[in-house]
């Protein structure tokens, strides 16, 4: 007499994670879009008789942000424990090691050449830090309600859509980081005046790393 065996129940499905790329992805694009962004700046204002533009002081607070949240978040929403797959599929480790060794290496190059600089002026510096903690404590918040009514995880279409606005958001900062290169020379009565746009498209992205801490 044989007795039959219950089949094993079937593995659940592996984890989508933003756009269906490994977890951490998304964040390691905007972060490095931030870095290549401050970086850009810093080479086209060298040796210019024009300050330095407002975007680069909250793109610095809002890379010390995203610094801060990414070794944080490493093994927790990053790393092998919630994904066998590395970000973007470079080799484990690597996007770390580009943001850290970037940033310090945009440090030592403004310390060096810090004569070749000149800061702006009238700087709403703490409009500017409650603009993007805002956005960061926001999207935490919000996607800490997704997760109590969702079983702990995020749905897939509100992790589609803050990708999307993140990464657009971080297309925008471009555009209009490099477009106040030509604002600058107009008259006036003439600017762009685009302080607090810039602010919020910074604060999506803040708002995007706030939602995955």
């Amino acid at each position: 007499m044989s007795l039959a065996t219950a089949p094993a129940p079937a593995a659940p499905p592996p984890y989508r994670h933003a756009l269906g790329l490994p977890a951490g992805s998304i964040r390691a694009m905007l972060a490095l879009g931030v870095l290549v962004l401050l970086w850009g700046l810093t080479l086209l204002y060298q040796h210019k008789a024009q300050p330095l533009p407002i975007e680069f002081v909250y793109l610095q607070i809002l890379m010390v942000l995203i610094l801060a949240h990414y070794f944080a978040a490493h093994g927790k929403s990053i790393g092998g424990a919630v994904d066998t797959r590395a970000p973007l599929g470079l080799p484990r480790g690597s996007v770390r090691f580009l943001l850290i060794a970037g940033y310090l290496g945009l440090t030592y190059f403004l310390y060096r050449n810090q004569s070749q600089f000149e800061m702006p002026e009238h700087i709403l510096l703490l409009q500017h830090m409650a603009i993007l903690i805002t956005g960061f404590f926001l999207g935490h918040l919000i996607a800490g309600g997704f997760r109590t009514i969702n079983n702990g995880r995020l749905p897939y279409w509100y992790q589609d859509v803050e990708a999307w606005l993140a990464l657009l958001a971080l297309i925008g900062l471009l555009i209009v980081a490099f477009a106040g290169m030509v604002n600058v020379k107009l008259p006036e009565d003439l600017k762009l005046k685009t302080g607090v746009l810039q602010s919020c498209l910074a604060a999506i992205i803040g708002y995007y790393f706030g939602s995955r801490s």
